[in-house]
């Protein structure tokens, strides 16, 4: 007989290493608990709580969790061949290393995931909901809008010849340069959601750091790969080394200076200006994105298509 737990409180439980293969679990708090190296294999879940639980390392292979809630939890090193996460929400969720197969994530939440090291594999995303997906390594964080491109653009970031076979390939990646403090992340969020919305795929790069052979090497790759680049020259601070890397080096990429109402852009800035493939700088309100985003994609249009 299969064993059935219906509303049952495991939260903050030790359950490391526990063997719940094959259950069904219903409606049951397993929130903050600790499930590390745990074997849920073919277990049913539906409508439980794994709000800040630890599962890292866990088999969760043919498992379901259906409308279940994972914000905050770690699932990182677990290996999720054919699970599916249907109407699930994963906010904050730590994902890094996993081995997403035949994953169905159908009409799930996924939100402010971490996927460095994550590998995916045939997806089922129908009704999803996907946006800030992170890929961060100890110094640098690139945020791209769905599960799939961030395997792809950590593909590019690190491989040279994958780099290499896309040469031929029409982008549709905008890159997004600017200042991630919380005040000004909401602003590049917004700028980067109404990007979406135009048919591109909007990359927001964040360094934090000083000026390395990372830093380079990974502004040349998205660079070289970009459609056109937005700088947000608002409050800048890591701006200016990034625009050092990219200007002199892509003549042919439209880089368009953007700068909110009221702010001061950074002195060294008309050093840039001297480039015709760098625009003039557009300024914006936080009420006005929409008609910024068209202003940003008219005029690179235009300037890619003189060249």
């Amino acid at each position: 007989m299969i064993p059935e737990y219906h509303g049952y409180n495991f939260s903050r439980c030790n359950l490391n290493r526990a063997s719940l293969r094959n259950c069904t679990f219903t409606d049951c708090d397993f929130s903050e608990s600790h499930l590390h190296f745990a074997d849920l294999v073919d277990s049913l879940h539906q409508r439980s709580n794994f709000s800040g639980a630890g599962l890292n390392v866990s088999k969760i292979g043919s498992a379901k969790f259906v409308d279940c809630n994972f914000s905050d939890a770690q699932l990182s090193y677990c290996t999720a061949e054919e699970t599916s996460f249907v109407g699930a929400q994963l906010i904050r969720t730590k994902m890094d290393n996993m081995s997403l197969v035949k994953t169905d994530f159908s009409n799930a939440v996924i939100d402010g995931v971490f996927v460095y090291g994550t590998s995916t594999w045939d997806l089922k995303l129908e009704g999803a909901t996907q946006q800030n997906i992170y890929i961060s390594s100890e110094s640098l964080t690139i945020t791209v809008p769905d599960l799939e491109l961030a395997q792809f653009i950590a593909l590019l970031v690190r491989n040279s010849n994958i780099r290499k076979i896309i040469d031929t390939i029409t982008s549709k990646v905008v890159l997004i340069l600017g200042r991630f403090t919380p005040e000004r992340k909401t602003m590049l969020d917004a700028i980067k959601v109404e990007i979406q919305t135009h048919g591109f795929l909007p990359v927001l790069f964040d360094f934090e750091g000083p000026q390395s052979r990372d830093l380079t090497e990974t502004v040349t790759t998205l660079a070289s790969m970009s459609r056109f680049v937005v700088a947000d020259i608002s409050g800048a601070k890591s701006v200016p080394q990034e625009l050092s890397v990219i200007v002199p080096h892509f003549p042919s990429l439209p880089v368009q200076p953007i700068i909110q109402d009221g702010e001061l852009e950074y002195g060294m800035f008309e050093h840039f200006e001297r480039y015709p493939w760098v625009l003039e700088k557009l300024i914006y309100t936080p009420s006005g994105v929409g008609a910024l985003v068209e202003s940003v994609i008219e005029n690179c249009e235009k300037r890619r298509a003189r060249e």
